[in-house]
């Protein structure tokens, strides 16, 4: 280690290449400050009064710097590599800038569009941003409100793609996270499929007893639709400005089989749009308070769309084996088909039984769907102007098989498609001729189905009666069968001489498909990933089977109230979750923010300049957190041995991409940190102290006069909960044993990293003596972790700090065919002197450089038959 002419010390590297089997060594010195030298302030690398440049240069840094992207480059097509860590960086660039303004509402951001190859490639691109302004008039069908487009569209596009502005779904808008706005908050569907059965069974009369002929069967095919959008003002308080809001859904629909033809074949589910454009204006938005239970008050959700619609009504599927009657299908239709039950009229539906076809065939079904949902909303404000401050577009595609949902393995139920080798009837079927005759024990359907659906066209009357009408089926003419019966009905009794019947029973089953898109965090609703309920939260809203009405209603899907995904801190207040499945990252500090119960808690920062203390309160994009300067890793969490850290990461934020959800994981904020305050902090760079500083009590002076927070109540104050948190204020002194503590404790994790230096002033928070273990909190507690310490308490003392802290730079070396490439790092704007030395005594000036996104390099040759060289590093100005 070295020694600067402040008693500093800066780090070093050594490196050691061969170039014609000479040794060139080189020691790598981040030298701090030269004093000799006068420095000037450091001018603003960002200007706040230009939006769009503040945006894209933050965008532009943490982007290459965090994920190795180029922020003009970042590719949608034929690779996408817009993931939710992508869109996490540049929504703390757009919420980091909002923090420097005093603007009442939102910046927001739209993506361009470009191709490679001079715009006339097949690859398609970000390639930059525009801001959207506020407007005078609403043009819902112009630009920037335009309808998305597919990503499909730009690939085929005739013509120079070139920063095109273009909606395009699953590419976000960036919009500032500002607290008080109303917002898109929750998106539901449901898509049920009946599926109902019909036997027809013919028998001779002329024997005793008579001879089963025939056994046909029908099925019938319906689509029922529910969807709906809702939008929440998560606020207490009545939001007074005059919104507008939004709303278009597409959906396209298409059901699938196995027989040849069907889906080419006109007449059949072909895919289907619904569209709607929603609008709504409202001039007093209720907030959530009064609350009754921990229920927001009702009117603070707003449902713009709520409909329910057939998407297929009630049709018989002919199979490619089915006779046709003449008439029984539409003119210029053939089968595979579905045809509507009110096609037919007088002609009746006996003709469309298909008859002892050896298999019974259902094919193979399956539901395709897609849903394009834009949702916008815009204030007006009192000069007649519009604002947004909301906006926000998904396109999601799924996939059902109808007939795993629909049919079963249950030997003793009526879906069951195996058969019987002595029949060779499917047992469901023989199941659905067993019930019809009220021959099983209970006689009438099982709990499979629950319901007795009688055909229309079978004999009238009480179940019983038609039961016993089709047993006597299988009698000779004039006996009479007799059933017992069941449910509330009387035993009954009757003869029947028809040569063809109807089984009465016709079993109907409903599967039901959901899509649930809904916040957790009412700030968070972007991406698909942002509005997919975690494992736990998303029981039950799977594909299952519904013995009601074939209408689905959304009521028991969050529509007009709390999201069951809503789980600030404390977790969701209406969700009781059964003993094992409970919320065990309820009051997880490595998850969200403590002390955030709802959005009113949030303390954003506005109008903030040169202070930095305020990093810690912005927004970081994933669900109830702020920018994290804490110590614990959720990555890193275990339990019983075991690490479920980043199942639960994923989990809470939705992206299951292992390797992306890491990248923006709360850990990864230490690195992030760092590029900001080097791009934020204006200070002289020569009043700050070098991270790396080795001497405790220059520490120590650093920490007085700061401030640190102290939680004050007692557990049982806290437990009661009568008393909100109370924090008091302390002041650091320098000779204090809590400060002593502190600095002692950053030497020893400094000479614990790798060469026995911090590379960057982020490295300090992984330090847990700064903040959740602070020696100025009542910490080691569980109730004051879980309801005494907010976030704002915890981070007191890392938000003074970071922006005192300057980092060395740090050289580094490679080689490549005796070319020596040297780099150092340093902060933007400033100019470093590169210096030589053969003896570590004498220095000599080579050549200055200024660092462009932290970094400077340069190349040098190996000289021959020299001794050792020296480099380092000299900030200059």
């Amino acid at each position: 280690m070295m020694k600067n002419l402040r008693g500093q010390s800066c780090p070093s590297q050594r490196g050691l290449t061969r170039s014609r089997s000479d040794c060139l060594k080189l020691l790598l010195c981040g030298f701090a400050i030269i004093t000799a030298l006068t420095l000037a302030n450091a001018a603003p690398i960002l200007d706040a009064g230009n939006p769009i440049g503040f945006f894209t240069n933050v965008a532009s840094r943490l982007l290459s710097s965090e994920l190795n992207l180029d922020s003009t480059r970042i590719q949608i097509y034929p690779t996408n590599q817009y993931t939710p860590a992508v869109h996490r960086l540049l929504q703390v660039a757009a919420n980091v800038y909002d923090a420097t303004t005093t603007n009442h509402y939102p910046s927001v951001f739209r993506p361009l569009f470009s191709r490679d190859a001079d715009g006339f490639g097949p690859n398609v691109f970000i390639s930059g941003y525009q801001q959207i302004f506020p407007t005078n008039s609403i043009n819902v069908n112009d630009p920037p409100f335009d309808l998305p487009v597919d990503i499909s569209f730009l690939v085929e596009m005739n013509g120079n793609v070139a920063n095109l502005p273009v909606n395009v779904y699953n590419v976000p808008w960036i919009i500032g996270a500002k607290k008080g706005f109303p917002n898109f908050n929750e998106f539901v569907m449901e898509n049920v499929v009946g599926v109902t059965r019909r036997l027809q069974l013919t028998r001779t009369t002329n024997t005793s007893p008579p001879i089963i002929t025939g056994t046909n069967q029908m099925y019938l095919m319906s689509i029922n639709t529910s969807l709906g959008v809702d939008l929440w003002n998560s606020y207490s308080s009545n939001y007074s400005g005059n919104v507008s809001s939004w709303v278009r859904e597409n959906l396209s629909m298409s059901l699938t089989n196995d027989d040849v033809g069907f889906n080419a074949h006109p007449g059949i589910l072909q895919p289907m749009i619904f569209s709607t454009n929603c609008s709504i204006f409202v001039s007093l938005w209720p907030g959530t308070s009064p609350r009754a239970g921990n229920r927001p008050n009702s009117a603070s959700f707003i449902v713009p769309l709520g409909n329910s619609f057939i998407m297929l009504t009630n049709s018989v599927y002919r199979s490619p084996y089915a006779s046709l009657t003449p008439g029984t299908v539409p003119p210029g239709l053939s089968p595979p088909c579905l045809v509507p039950t009110n096609y037919f009229g007088a002609l009746g539906m006996t003709a469309l039984y298909e008859t002892n076809t050896p298999s019974f065939p259902f094919p193979h079904f399956g539901l395709l769907a897609t849903n394009q949902l834009q949702v916008f909303m815009l204030d007006l404000d009192s000069n007649g102007v519009y604002h947004v401050i909301d906006y926000a577009h998904f396109e999601q595609n799924s996939s059902r098989d109808l007939n795993a949902e629909i049919f079963s393995d249950d030997m003793s139920g009526v879906w069951n498609t195996n058969t019987d080798p002595r029949t060779g009837l499917p047992y469901g079927v023989e199941n659905q001729i067993a019930v019809s005759r009220g021959v099983l024990v209970p006689p009438g359907p099982s709990a499979e189905d629950g319901l007795w659906t009688s055909d229309p066209q079978a004999f009238a009357g009480t179940p019983p009666q038609q039961q016993a009408f089709f047993e006597a089926f299988f009698l000779p003419l004039g006996f009479v069968a007799t059933v017992p019966g069941w449910g509330g009905y009387a035993r009954a009794s009757a003869s029947n001489s028809l040569s063809i019947m109807q089984a009465p029973y016709s079993p109907t089953r409903y599967g039901v498909g959901y899509t649930v898109m809904e916040a957790n965090d009412p700030l968070v609703h972007y991406l698909a990933s942002d509005m997919n309920p975690s494992v736990t939260l998303s029981a039950g809203l799977t594909n299952h089977y519904n013995y009601g009405t074939p209408m689905p209603t959304l009521t028991n899907l969050d529509l007009g109230q709390l999201n069951k995904n809503y789980q600030p801190w404390g977790g969701n207040p209406l969700l009781f979750l059964p003993i094992g499945e409970e919320d065990t990252s309820a009051f997880n500090l490595s998850l969200k923010d403590p002390l955030i119960y709802s959005a009113d808690d949030w303390n954003f920062p506005n109008g903030q300049t040169t202070d930095l203390n305020w990093i810690g309160q912005v927004h970081r994009g994933t669900p109830w957190q702020t920018i994290y300067l804490k110590a614990s890793d959720i990555l890193g969490e275990v339990q019983n041995g075991t690490n479920i850290g980043t199942n639960t990461w994923m989990n809470w934020t939705g992206d299951f991409d292992a390797a992306d959800a890491a990248a923006m994981a709360p850990v990864q904020d230490r690195h992030l940190v760092s590029l900001l305050m080097s791009m934020l902090n204006t200070n002289d760079l020569q009043s700050l102290l070098s991270v790396n500083n080795p001497n405790s009590n220059s520490w120590l002076v650093l920490f007085d006069g700061l401030t640190a927070l102290t939680n004050n109540l007692s557990d049982v104050q806290l437990h009661s909960g009568l008393f909100p948190s109370q924090f008091g204020t302390l002041v650091i002194s320098s000779n204090s044993a809590q400060a002593s503590l502190i600095a002692n404790i950053i030497q020893t994790a400094r000479v614990s990293q790798p060469n026995q230096y911090f590379r960057e002033i982020g490295n300090i928070l992984a330090i847990p003596q700064l903040t959740e273990q602070s020696p100025f909190l009542n910490w080691n507690d569980s109730i004051q972790q879980q309801y005494g310490i907010s976030d704002e308490v915890y981070e007191e003392i890392p938000s003074q700090l970071l922006w005192l802290l300057r980092a060395d730079s740090i050289g580094s070396i490679a080689s490549t065919s005796g070319q020596i490439q040297v780099q150092f790092t340093g902060y933007d704007g400033h100019a470093y002197a590169v210096q030589i030395s053969s003896d570590l005594i004498h220095w000599a000036s080579v050549i200055t450089n200024s660092p462009a996104d932290g970094a400077f390099s340069f190349t040098i040759t190996a000289p021959v038959n020299t001794g050792p060289q020296f480099y380092r590093s000299v900030l200059i100005h």
